[in-house]
């Protein structure tokens, strides 16, 4: 552990290899701005590298700029988008740590009736991993998912958003730190994410936009300064 602290710390930018001075005839430093699209692309390109982490924080992030960029909120562009259920209902019952089988048998019923992953548990998702780095769900909101744990591998493929759901308890009849969980596919997750950004962008071009861009701001995106390399898959 202490050699990895060690890496982290001692890193160095690496120069881009086979790259042109930056006096060649690509021209200025180029603008790299936050849009839908954008952002998509370098998610494909992270979780193509091995970047899971940094795949996983760009996904459940695209419905937040997406969603200030249409005026709405995360978990209705969600439903619209992604074609996920909004109903907003209060998970109590489900939280509740004391089950017996029967409840959980309800349980069931009640997380499949729902469409097992919904808008709220992606947004649940999308809190711990911003604002815990975590994947226990118990923050603000969390009530409204009726997953404690929500898991994200790698490797089921692109088919399918939930590789899997069930539960965790102590005890037989009468059950103790009972919980849902459930596993969530992150390419099943970026393929869903890729066609909601690309039906989102095709109903209106203009959307493609950073948010701050219509704002009266000057400032938008990365400005990258490095050498520039060939940028066409940047839209």
């Amino acid at each position: 552990m202490s050699e990895e602290a060690d890496a982290i710390d001692c890193w160095c930018p690496k120069p881009s290899p086979g790259l042109q001075s930056r006096e060649n005839a690509f021209g200025l430093p180029t603008v790299v701005p936050r849009t839908p699209v954008n952002l998509m692309r370098e998610c494909e390109m992270a979780y193509d590298d091995g970047l899971v982490l940094a795949a996983l924080t760009l996904v459940v992030t695209v419905p937040d700029v997406c969603s200030r960029i249409d005026g709405t909120d995360y978990r209705t562009w969600a439903a619209e988008y992604l074609h996920l259920e909004n109903d907003g209902k209060r998970m109590d019952d489900e939280r509740n740590d004391l089950k017996s089988e029967a409840d959980v048998e309800r349980g069931f019923d009640e997380i499949l009736s729902n469409g097992i992953f919904t808008a709220s548990d992606l947004y649940q998702l999308r809190c711990a991993v911003v604002h815990a780095g975590s994947s226990s769900i118990d923050g603000k909101g969390s009530a409204y998912s009726p997953y404690r744990v929500i898991g994200v591998s790698a490797g089921f493929g692109a088919d399918k958003l939930v590789a899997q759901f069930g539960h965790t308890a102590n005890g037989i009849e009468q059950l103790e730190n009972c919980s849902y969980d459930c596993v969530v596919s992150l390419e099943g997750l970026i393929s869903r994410m890729a066609k909601g950004v690309a039906r989102f962008v095709k109903e209106c071009p203009e959307r493609n936009r950073e948010y701050s861009s219509k704002k009266g701001f000057d400032r938008i995106g990365v400005t990258d300064f490095r050498p520039l390399r060939n940028r066409e898959h940047i839209c």
